[in-house]
């Protein structure tokens, strides 16, 4: 797992963002914010490795997971020394790869054997419900490559089943038409779990916020 640090100034509070399968810090670049700022991605391991967050110096911790981040954040948050003031999750469960929580099997099977850049492209539009959101994020495509990115799909597969340290989630966000992650398995998963609010577009949501300070206090 990778970890890049956007803001760092050990001002007290520190939000730590869990991306989707395939991101890099591209995809969440508009946002603003007055917190530190770590960006968690690129999930062929979920070891950080030499890059472990250390969280001396903050006083507030908040995570916010999207996507195949909240199964990664999942199995990650509890290994943490600190526990999560709040943790927020957007269009994803902690069984991503599932026919009734997750993405169904087949599905993302097709997509993980099929993976080329053309459909690599056509997954990126498809996360968005119109031309102009999509316009906005080709501008700020992740520029990885992918090989890496297929790798990335085939490791999520293979533990995909594995939910053990579940973490109390705050609140959670589901895009009603979300064409990536179907709502209704999102909604299956999250009933009696936590507090849901519904958004209005497809499987990227972060154009309904202008910073982070923003997401974490709606």
């Amino acid at each position: 797992m990778r970890i890049d640090w956007i803001k760092q100034n050990r001002n007290g509070v520190l939000l730590v963002f869990f991306n989707g399968w395939g991101m890099d810090v591209q995809a969440i670049a508009h946002l603003s914010s007055s917190y530190d700022l770590a960006v968690c991605s690129d999930y062929r391991s979920l070891e950080p490795g030499k890059e472990a967050i250390c969280f001396s110096g903050y006083h507030t911790v908040y995570v916010v997971a999207w996507s195949m981040g909240v199964w990664a954040a999942a199995n990650t948050v509890p290994h943490w020394p600190v526990q999560p003031d709040k943790c927020i999750a957007l269009n994803g469960t902690e069984l991503p790869v599932d026919n009734q929580y997750g993405i169904p099997v087949r599905s993302y099977e097709l997509t993980e054997r099929g993976m080329t850049e053309k459909e690599k492209e056509k997954f990126f539009s498809r996360m968005f419900v119109n031309k102009a959101e999509y316009e906005s994020f080709s501008v700020n495509k992740p520029r990885r490559i992918l090989a890496e990115q297929v790798e990335e799909l085939c490791f999520i597969h293979r533990l995909s089943s594995e939910h053990k340290n579940c973490i109390k989630w705050n609140k959670v966000f589901i895009s009603r038409k979300d064409l990536i992650f179907p709502p209704e398995n999102q909604m299956r998963w999250w009933q009696d779990r936590a507090s849901v609010t519904f958004l209005p577009g497809g499987h990227y949501p972060f154009y309904a916020f202008r910073s982070w300070e923003e997401l974490v206090n709606i």
